[in-house]
Protein backbone atom coordinates (compact mmCIF):
# COMPACT_ATOMS: atom_id res chain seq x y z
CA UNK A 1 0.00 0.00 0.00
CA UNK A 2 2.80 2.38 0.86
CA UNK A 3 4.49 1.58 -2.43
CA UNK A 4 1.28 2.23 -4.36
CA UNK A 5 0.73 5.55 -2.63
CA UNK A 6 4.29 6.56 -3.39
CA UNK A 7 3.96 5.73 -7.08
CA UNK A 8 0.65 7.54 -7.25
CA UNK A 9 2.17 10.57 -5.59
CA UNK A 10 5.07 10.67 -7.99
CA UNK A 11 2.66 10.34 -10.94
CA UNK A 12 0.55 13.21 -9.69
CA UNK A 13 3.65 15.28 -9.16
CA UNK A 14 4.78 14.52 -12.70
CA UNK A 15 1.37 15.47 -14.08
CA UNK A 16 1.42 18.65 -12.07
CA UNK A 17 4.88 19.52 -13.37
CA UNK A 18 3.79 18.80 -16.95
CA UNK A 19 0.71 20.98 -16.51
CA UNK A 20 2.83 23.77 -15.06
CA UNK A 21 5.27 23.47 -17.96
CA UNK A 22 2.42 23.51 -20.50
CA UNK A 23 0.95 26.56 -18.81
CA UNK A 24 4.34 28.24 -18.75
CA UNK A 25 4.71 27.65 -22.50
CA UNK A 26 1.08 28.30 -23.48
CA UNK A 27 0.76 31.61 -21.68
CA UNK A 28 3.54 33.47 -23.53
CA UNK A 29 2.48 31.76 -26.79
CA UNK A 30 -1.08 33.01 -26.27
CA UNK A 31 0.21 36.48 -25.43
CA UNK A 32 2.40 36.46 -28.54
CA UNK A 33 -0.50 35.31 -30.74
CA UNK A 34 -2.79 37.96 -29.26
CA UNK A 35 -0.09 40.59 -29.85
CA UNK A 36 0.32 39.52 -33.47
CA UNK A 37 -3.45 39.63 -34.01
CA UNK A 38 -3.63 43.06 -32.40
CA UNK A 39 -0.81 44.42 -34.54
CA UNK A 40 -2.39 42.93 -37.66
CA UNK A 41 -5.72 44.54 -36.78
CA UNK A 42 -4.25 47.96 -36.08
CA UNK A 43 -1.93 48.02 -39.09
CA UNK A 44 -4.00 46.02 -41.54
CA UNK A 45 -4.58 48.81 -44.06
CA UNK A 46 -0.84 49.28 -44.44
CA UNK A 47 -0.73 45.58 -45.35
CA UNK A 48 -3.63 45.91 -47.79
CA UNK A 49 -2.98 49.15 -49.71
CA UNK A 50 0.33 50.08 -51.33
CA UNK A 51 0.12 53.49 -53.02
CA UNK A 52 3.29 55.13 -54.29
CA UNK A 53 4.67 57.81 -51.98
CA UNK A 54 4.90 60.40 -54.77
CA UNK A 55 2.33 61.75 -57.21
CA UNK A 56 2.47 60.92 -60.93
CA UNK A 57 4.15 63.43 -63.23
CA UNK A 58 2.14 66.18 -64.87
CA UNK A 59 0.80 65.40 -68.34
CA UNK A 60 3.18 67.88 -69.95
CA UNK A 61 6.12 66.00 -68.40
CA UNK A 62 5.12 62.67 -69.95
CA UNK A 63 6.46 61.51 -73.33
CA UNK A 64 4.74 63.08 -76.35
CA UNK A 65 2.78 59.88 -77.08
CA UNK A 66 0.62 60.70 -74.04
CA UNK A 67 -0.09 64.32 -74.90
CA UNK A 68 -3.81 63.68 -75.51
CA UNK A 69 -4.39 62.42 -71.97
CA UNK A 70 -6.46 64.75 -69.81
CA UNK A 71 -6.21 64.96 -66.03
CA UNK A 72 -9.49 65.29 -64.15
CA UNK A 73 -10.67 65.60 -60.58
CA UNK A 74 -13.77 64.22 -58.91
CA UNK A 75 -15.06 64.91 -55.42
CA UNK A 76 -16.31 61.90 -53.51
CA UNK A 77 -19.44 61.81 -51.36
CA UNK A 78 -17.50 62.77 -48.24
CA UNK A 79 -15.70 65.66 -49.96
CA UNK A 80 -12.45 63.79 -50.74
CA UNK A 81 -10.85 65.02 -53.98
CA UNK A 82 -9.54 62.29 -56.28
CA UNK A 83 -7.51 62.58 -59.47
CA UNK A 84 -7.43 60.52 -62.64
CA UNK A 85 -6.49 60.43 -66.30
CA UNK A 86 -8.85 60.29 -69.26
CA UNK A 87 -7.57 59.29 -72.69
CA UNK A 88 -10.20 60.07 -75.36
CA UNK A 89 -10.91 57.66 -78.20
CA UNK A 90 -8.41 57.94 -81.06
CA UNK A 91 -9.62 59.72 -84.22
CA UNK A 92 -11.74 57.47 -86.45
CA UNK A 93 -9.61 55.79 -89.09
CA UNK A 94 -6.32 56.59 -87.36
CA UNK A 95 -3.56 53.99 -87.41
CA UNK A 96 -2.89 52.31 -84.05
CA UNK A 97 0.39 53.38 -82.51
CA UNK A 98 3.16 50.94 -81.75
CA UNK A 99 3.48 49.53 -78.24
CA UNK A 100 6.66 51.18 -76.96
CA UNK A 101 7.46 48.47 -74.40
CA UNK A 102 7.80 45.70 -77.02
CA UNK A 103 10.62 45.05 -79.43
CA UNK A 104 10.02 46.09 -83.05
CA UNK A 105 8.79 42.77 -84.42
CA UNK A 106 6.37 42.14 -81.53
CA UNK A 107 5.13 45.74 -81.62
CA UNK A 108 4.40 45.48 -85.35
CA UNK A 109 2.58 42.15 -84.86
CA UNK A 110 0.46 43.69 -82.11
CA UNK A 111 -0.26 46.75 -84.27
CA UNK A 112 -1.52 44.42 -86.99
CA UNK A 113 -3.89 42.80 -84.49
CA UNK A 114 -5.13 46.24 -83.43
CA UNK A 115 -5.84 47.22 -87.05
CA UNK A 116 -7.71 43.98 -87.69
CA UNK A 117 -9.87 44.28 -84.58
CA UNK A 118 -10.73 47.94 -85.08
CA UNK A 119 -11.67 47.18 -88.69
CA UNK A 120 -13.75 44.16 -87.69
CA UNK A 121 -15.45 45.90 -84.76
CA UNK A 122 -15.80 49.63 -85.57
CA UNK A 123 -18.54 49.89 -82.92
CA UNK A 124 -15.83 49.66 -80.25
CA UNK A 125 -15.34 53.41 -80.70
CA UNK A 126 -18.54 53.83 -78.68
CA UNK A 127 -17.06 52.13 -75.60
CA UNK A 128 -15.87 54.17 -72.61
CA UNK A 129 -13.73 52.07 -70.27
CA UNK A 130 -13.28 53.11 -66.63
CA UNK A 131 -10.53 51.25 -64.76
CA UNK A 132 -10.54 50.67 -61.03
CA UNK A 133 -6.95 49.57 -60.49
CA UNK A 134 -5.38 47.22 -57.97
CA UNK A 135 -3.99 47.97 -54.53
CA UNK A 136 -0.46 48.92 -55.62
CA UNK A 137 0.92 51.80 -57.66
CA UNK A 138 -1.22 54.40 -59.39
CA UNK A 139 -2.40 55.56 -62.81
CA UNK A 140 1.12 56.02 -64.21
CA UNK A 141 1.63 52.27 -63.79
CA UNK A 142 -1.39 51.61 -66.06
CA UNK A 143 -0.18 53.62 -69.07
CA UNK A 144 0.73 50.46 -71.00
CA UNK A 145 -2.69 48.97 -70.36
CA UNK A 146 -4.38 52.25 -71.30
CA UNK A 147 -2.43 52.31 -74.57
CA UNK A 148 -3.39 48.70 -75.34
CA UNK A 149 -7.12 49.28 -74.84
CA UNK A 150 -7.19 52.60 -76.64
CA UNK A 151 -5.06 51.60 -79.63
CA UNK A 152 -6.33 48.04 -79.78
CA UNK A 153 -10.04 48.81 -79.54
CA UNK A 154 -10.41 52.47 -80.40
CA UNK A 155 -12.17 53.03 -77.06
CA UNK A 156 -11.74 55.85 -74.60
CA UNK A 157 -9.96 54.87 -71.39
CA UNK A 158 -10.22 56.47 -67.96
CA UNK A 159 -8.22 55.54 -64.86
CA UNK A 160 -9.17 56.75 -61.40
CA UNK A 161 -6.73 57.08 -58.54
CA UNK A 162 -8.62 56.42 -55.31
CA UNK A 163 -8.11 58.39 -52.12
CA UNK A 164 -4.51 58.09 -50.98
CA UNK A 165 -3.30 57.11 -54.46
CA UNK A 166 -1.65 59.16 -57.18
CA UNK A 167 -1.90 62.53 -55.46
CA UNK A 168 -5.55 62.08 -54.42
CA UNK A 169 -6.47 63.27 -50.94
CA UNK A 170 -7.33 61.04 -47.98
CA UNK A 171 -6.47 57.49 -47.00
CA UNK A 172 -7.82 54.28 -48.56
CA UNK A 173 -10.67 52.23 -47.12
CA UNK A 174 -13.30 49.98 -48.67
CA UNK A 175 -16.17 52.43 -48.26
CA UNK A 176 -13.97 55.29 -49.45
CA UNK A 177 -12.80 53.49 -52.59
CA UNK A 178 -16.36 52.58 -53.56
CA UNK A 179 -17.50 56.17 -53.02
CA UNK A 180 -14.59 57.38 -55.15
CA UNK A 181 -15.53 54.89 -57.84
CA UNK A 182 -19.13 56.10 -57.87
CA UNK A 183 -17.93 59.68 -58.34
CA UNK A 184 -15.75 58.60 -61.28
CA UNK A 185 -18.72 56.81 -62.87
CA UNK A 186 -20.76 60.01 -62.57
CA UNK A 187 -17.90 61.96 -64.19
CA UNK A 188 -17.71 59.60 -67.18
CA UNK A 189 -21.50 59.60 -67.57
CA UNK A 190 -21.47 63.39 -67.66
CA UNK A 191 -18.82 63.20 -70.38
CA UNK A 192 -21.04 60.80 -72.31
CA UNK A 193 -24.04 63.10 -72.07
CA UNK A 194 -21.97 65.89 -73.63
CA UNK A 195 -20.92 63.67 -76.55
CA UNK A 196 -22.55 64.00 -79.99
CA UNK A 197 -23.09 60.23 -79.81
CA UNK A 198 -24.48 60.40 -76.28
CA UNK A 199 -27.20 57.80 -76.77
CA UNK A 200 -24.80 55.23 -78.19
CA UNK A 201 -21.87 55.47 -75.81
CA UNK A 202 -21.53 52.56 -73.37
CA UNK A 203 -19.76 52.65 -70.02
CA UNK A 204 -17.77 49.54 -69.12
CA UNK A 205 -16.19 49.38 -65.68
CA UNK A 206 -13.00 47.37 -65.41
CA UNK A 207 -11.90 45.98 -62.06
CA UNK A 208 -8.26 44.99 -61.68
CA UNK A 209 -7.51 42.80 -58.63
CA UNK A 210 -8.91 44.65 -55.59
CA UNK A 211 -10.49 47.02 -58.11
CA UNK A 212 -12.91 44.22 -58.98
CA UNK A 213 -14.37 44.75 -55.51
CA UNK A 214 -14.72 48.45 -56.29
CA UNK A 215 -16.34 47.73 -59.67
CA UNK A 216 -18.89 45.38 -58.11
CA UNK A 217 -19.56 47.72 -55.21
CA UNK A 218 -20.20 50.61 -57.58
CA UNK A 219 -22.35 48.44 -59.86
CA UNK A 220 -24.79 47.65 -57.05
CA UNK A 221 -25.54 51.39 -56.87
CA UNK A 222 -26.07 51.86 -60.60
CA UNK A 223 -25.06 49.18 -63.10
CA UNK A 224 -22.82 50.04 -66.07
CA UNK A 225 -23.37 48.50 -69.50
CA UNK A 226 -20.91 45.71 -68.60
CA UNK A 227 -18.14 44.75 -66.18
CA UNK A 228 -14.73 43.25 -66.91
CA UNK A 229 -12.98 41.62 -63.94
CA UNK A 230 -9.24 41.07 -64.34
CA UNK A 231 -7.37 39.01 -61.72
CA UNK A 232 -10.41 39.25 -59.47
CA UNK A 233 -11.38 37.12 -56.47
CA UNK A 234 -14.20 36.29 -54.09
CA UNK A 235 -13.15 38.58 -51.23
CA UNK A 236 -10.10 40.17 -49.63
CA UNK A 237 -10.85 38.14 -46.51
CA UNK A 238 -10.46 34.96 -48.56
CA UNK A 239 -7.17 36.27 -49.98
CA UNK A 240 -5.90 37.06 -46.48
CA UNK A 241 -7.00 33.71 -45.06
CA UNK A 242 -5.22 31.95 -47.91
CA UNK A 243 -2.00 33.90 -47.25
CA UNK A 244 -2.19 33.76 -43.43
CA UNK A 245 -4.13 30.60 -42.52
CA UNK A 246 -3.02 30.86 -38.88
CA UNK A 247 -4.72 34.25 -38.41
CA UNK A 248 -8.50 34.76 -37.90
CA UNK A 249 -8.58 37.02 -40.96
CA UNK A 250 -12.35 36.87 -41.49
CA UNK A 251 -12.85 38.26 -37.98
CA UNK A 252 -10.06 40.83 -38.03
CA UNK A 253 -10.35 42.34 -41.51
CA UNK A 254 -12.09 45.70 -41.84
CA UNK A 255 -12.08 46.03 -45.64
CA UNK A 256 -13.28 42.61 -46.75
CA UNK A 257 -14.45 43.58 -50.25
CA UNK A 258 -16.92 40.67 -50.29
CA UNK A 259 -17.30 40.56 -54.06
CA UNK A 260 -19.13 37.23 -54.10
CA UNK A 261 -21.85 38.69 -51.91
CA UNK A 262 -22.13 41.83 -54.03
CA UNK A 263 -22.07 39.86 -57.28
CA UNK A 264 -25.34 38.17 -56.31
CA UNK A 265 -27.11 41.55 -56.55
CA UNK A 266 -26.09 42.36 -60.13
CA UNK A 267 -28.75 42.48 -62.83
CA UNK A 268 -28.94 39.05 -64.47
CA UNK A 269 -28.85 40.57 -67.96
CA UNK A 270 -25.63 42.58 -67.45
CA UNK A 271 -22.64 41.09 -69.32
CA UNK A 272 -19.60 40.18 -67.21
CA UNK A 273 -16.22 39.05 -68.52
CA UNK A 274 -13.63 37.57 -66.16
CA UNK A 275 -9.96 37.34 -67.17
CA UNK A 276 -7.55 35.35 -64.99
CA UNK A 277 -4.05 33.92 -65.05
CA UNK A 278 -3.68 30.21 -64.35
CA UNK A 279 -0.48 30.85 -62.38
CA UNK A 280 -1.91 33.64 -60.22
CA UNK A 281 -0.47 33.07 -56.73
CA UNK A 282 -1.93 36.24 -55.22
CA UNK A 283 -5.55 35.62 -56.19
CA UNK A 284 -5.49 31.82 -56.68
CA UNK A 285 -7.76 30.39 -59.35
CA UNK A 286 -10.24 28.77 -56.90
CA UNK A 287 -11.04 32.21 -55.45
CA UNK A 288 -11.69 33.57 -58.95
CA UNK A 289 -13.91 30.59 -59.72
CA UNK A 290 -15.81 31.20 -56.49
CA UNK A 291 -16.57 34.73 -57.64
CA UNK A 292 -17.59 33.56 -61.10
CA UNK A 293 -19.99 31.01 -59.61
CA UNK A 294 -21.56 33.76 -57.48
CA UNK A 295 -22.39 35.85 -60.53
CA UNK A 296 -26.09 35.46 -61.38
CA UNK A 297 -25.53 36.83 -64.86
CA UNK A 298 -26.68 34.87 -67.88
CA UNK A 299 -24.14 36.67 -70.08
CA UNK A 300 -20.96 35.81 -68.22
CA UNK A 301 -17.69 34.46 -69.54
CA UNK A 302 -14.51 33.22 -67.83
CA UNK A 303 -11.25 33.33 -69.82
CA UNK A 304 -8.10 31.69 -68.49
CA UNK A 305 -4.61 32.67 -69.64
CA UNK A 306 -1.92 30.00 -69.50
CA UNK A 307 1.56 30.79 -68.13
CA UNK A 308 0.14 34.01 -66.68
CA UNK A 309 0.20 35.30 -63.12
CA UNK A 310 -1.54 38.12 -61.27
CA UNK A 311 -0.04 41.26 -62.75
CA UNK A 312 0.64 40.26 -66.36
CA UNK A 313 -2.79 39.20 -67.64
CA UNK A 314 -2.84 41.99 -70.22
CA UNK A 315 0.84 41.98 -71.09
CA UNK A 316 1.88 38.31 -71.24
CA UNK A 317 0.06 37.77 -74.56
CA UNK A 318 -1.58 41.02 -75.58
CA UNK A 319 -2.77 39.64 -78.93
CA UNK A 320 -4.78 36.87 -77.29
CA UNK A 321 -5.98 39.29 -74.63
CA UNK A 322 -7.42 41.66 -77.22
CA UNK A 323 -8.98 38.82 -79.20
CA UNK A 324 -11.01 37.88 -76.11
CA UNK A 325 -11.88 41.41 -75.05
CA UNK A 326 -12.84 42.87 -78.44
CA UNK A 327 -15.85 40.64 -79.33
CA UNK A 328 -17.22 40.92 -75.79
CA UNK A 329 -17.11 44.72 -75.85
CA UNK A 330 -18.36 44.84 -79.44
CA UNK A 331 -21.51 43.01 -78.35
CA UNK A 332 -21.93 45.52 -75.52
CA UNK A 333 -21.55 48.39 -78.02
CA UNK A 334 -24.11 46.84 -80.38
CA UNK A 335 -26.63 46.54 -77.56
CA UNK A 336 -26.17 50.27 -76.97
CA UNK A 337 -26.86 51.01 -80.64
CA UNK A 338 -30.02 48.91 -80.48
CA UNK A 339 -31.22 50.76 -77.39
CA UNK A 340 -30.50 54.11 -79.05
CA UNK A 341 -32.56 53.10 -82.08
CA UNK A 342 -35.56 52.14 -79.94
CA UNK A 343 -35.63 55.34 -77.86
Amino acid sequence: LVSFVGVRGRALASLSSAAALAAAVAKPAAISYFTICSLAYVGQRKLQYFPRPDAPPAIQDLPARFSEIQEFQVVSADGTACLGWHWPSPPAGSKPRLAWWLDDSDAIALQKTCIELRTQYPELEQIDVLLFHGNAGDRRDRLGWMHLLREGLGASVTVLDYRGYGGSAGSPSEAGLINDGSSAVAWVRELQRASPAAGRRRLVTWGESIGSGVALGVATRGPPAAIVIEAGFSSCADIGANAYPWLPVHWLMKDKFDSSKRAAHLPVDMPVLMLHGVLDDIAPLPLAQRLFEALPNVLKEFVLFEATGHNDVWSRDSNTYLHHVAPFLAEVARSGEEQACTT
